[in-house]
């Protein structure tokens, strides 16, 4: 697999954001909160797939949504763009950490968009 350079640690305000988090056992943890600027969501359509591509059979993937708002429709094709890229790839578990339910009436019907509906859960935080 070739190299690729580290990702930001953390992209954005207190105001919306994101941090990827990945570890040597090629587990990716994004936490994700607020509502997003242009430039997060330029950003995050980059930087969150790019970081999947840690993810391996025996891997894990969270998304922390607790602190994300609803998004809007370029919010939600960001998310989308790494929805359908974990589509590809393969991780033996994926959980979603609810926040509210707005929030994840919209994250589940990406999943669904996306199909990995079945592949990804909602888990309390």
């Amino acid at each position: 697999m070739p190299e690729t350079p580290p990702l930001p640690a953390e992209v954005g305000t207190a105001a919306g954001g994101f941090r990827v988090l990945s570890n040597v056992d090629g587990n990716l943890r994004i936490a994700a909160w607020g509502y997003w600027s242009a430039d997060v969501i330029r950003a995050f359509s980059a930087d969150a797939l790019a970081a999947a591509q840690v993810l391996g059979p025996a891997s894990i993937f969270v998304f922390d949504s607790q602190d994300l708002k609803p998004q809007g429709a370029e919010g939600q094709a960001a998310i989308r763009t790494l929805f359908s890229g974990l589509s590809r790839l393969p991780f033996s578990k994926g959980l979603i950490i609810r926040g509210n339910a707005m929030t994840c009436m919209q994250l589940a019907r990406l999943l669904r968009e996306c199909g990995v509906e079945k592949r990804i859960r909602f888990a309390d935080g």
